[in-house]
């Protein structure tokens, strides 16, 4: 069988295993038509009164765009640490995540995601931002949005349907947040001319329940030199590969499993190397992650290989 052939029979083979006949998750509440009405936003990407911005070690790849990551609580609620993993928290609680592009001096606001939490259930929605940059609508189908990027380059950003959130955010029959856990959170950051700790920061505000920051382990960042290219390898892998690849996530009926906290024999790494390899290389319906991404992350899969490199050079 020639190489090609060859190819194209491992992706097929790993394309149905990666479907999921999990039930279809639908939202419990109706979201409202204009992003405007959260009250995320005094104008564009400047926060509202107490809505807080809060930043991830190593975040998803989407690209090339930039992220702003906001979080609002209902008053008097606080979220709650329990490890290393996602904190727990409160009825009413919004995640919005906003995507942009910068280029000179102008900047292109995309989208924003959110994900809010009402009796218990996490729902998910998706609102496309106008030409003035003012304010965002509702989107259901999804939409393909042309964006410059680098050198009179364009490509045809993906704003996601609301029905393709379930493709990397579900938990079994559920919805979650994926980047947000407490050890991705647990980084320094600047705030209020300070350079401190997240967390600690959280708590100071009264966002966070107190907790013991010493005990949650630390995400590194995959773009950080400094780190070892094992952990460096495993962050980027968690975060844009752990969601489907994990134990109730869309690809759980695989081999492959890529939480940074796996055990590395149990994450099927070994025996999956060049199936790895060549679903981030490869554009199109056999390209992993599904959706989210219109181009090949070239920084990304420069590190996957290196680490698979230094794997069989031990």
């Amino acid at each position: 069988m020639k190489r090609s052939k060859y190819i194209a029979v491992i992706v097929s083979l790993l394309m149905m295993a990666c479907n999921n006949t999990s039930q279809v998750i639908t939202n419990n509440i109706t979201f409202r038509d204009k992003l405007s009405e959260y009250g995320l936003f005094k104008t564009a990407l400047v926060p509202a009164e107490g809505v807080t911005t809060i930043e991830i070690a190593s975040t998803l790849f989407t690209d090339y765009a930039e992220k702003q990551r906001l979080l609002k609580i209902p008053a008097g609620k606080k979220v709650i640490l329990q490890g290393d993993r996602l904190p727990i928290f409160p009825d009413g609680t919004i995640i919005a995540k906003t995507f942009y592009y910068t280029k000179d001096s102008s900047r292109q606001i995309i989208e924003t995601r959110l994900l809010l939490l009402q009796h218990n259930k996490w729902n998910a929605a998706t609102y496309r931002w106008n030409e003035e940059q003012q304010d965002a609508s509702l989107l259901i189908e999804g939409a393909t949005v042309p964006v410059t990027v680098g050198k009179n380059r364009t490509i045809a950003y993906r704003i996601p349907a609301q029905t393709d959130c379930a493709s990397c955010h579900r938990a079994g029959n559920d919805l979650c947040p994926i980047g947000p856990k407490a050890a991705n959170l647990n980084i320094i950051v600047d705030r209020e001319g300070v350079r401190q700790n997240q967390l600690s920061y959280l708590m100071n505000k009264g966002i966070l329940a107190p907790a013991d920051v010493h005990a949650i382990s630390v995400m590194p960042d995959y773009n950080d030199r400094s780190v070892s290219i094992t952990a460096r390898a495993r962050a980027y892998l968690e975060i844009n590969c752990a969601h489907c690849h994990s134990s109730t996530g869309m690809a759980a009926n695989t081999s492959l499993q890529l939480g940074y906290f796996t055990p590395y024999n149990q994450t099927g790494i070994e025996f999956n190397k060049q199936n790895m390899i060549i679903r981030m290389s490869t554009m199109g319906e056999f390209h992993m992650p599904k959706i989210g991404t219109t181009i090949v992350h070239k920084e990304g899969l420069q590190l996957v290989k290196q680490y698979i490199k230094s794997l069989q050079s031990n």
